[in-house]
């Protein structure tokens, strides 16, 4: 189980062609802008696998002022359970 963060939304798709099942992709950061319902984005999030867990890092939706414009399948994270995302994987990978 790895837990892939993504910082960027350019790097999505290089993250995304090497997750599998049971690993989890937080977006946290400008990545998080990858979680709007957006015609650039619904191409990418129809071809995932659903057997990843989807997540954002809701301090930085407020932030950017979009926390109620995210789409499933994500679900927004506090940073406590960012850190508890932390430890439960066998490794992070930060992509970015």
């Amino acid at each position: 189980m790895i837990l892939h963060t993504v910082n960027k939304t350019e790097v999505l798709e290089r993250c995304l062609a090497l997750v599998s099942e049971g690993d989890t992709v937080l977006l946290i950061e400008d990545g998080v802008y990858a979680s709007l319902e957006a015609p650039s984005t619904a191409s990418t999030w129809a071809s995932v696998d659903p057997a990843v867990s989807w997540r954002v890092l809701e301090t930085d939706l407020a932030a950017r002022g979009i926390s109620d414009k995210m789409r499933a399948p994500f679900e927004a994270v506090s940073q406590a359970q960012f850190i508890d995302l932390t430890l439960a994987h066998e490794k992070v990978i930060s992509w970015g």
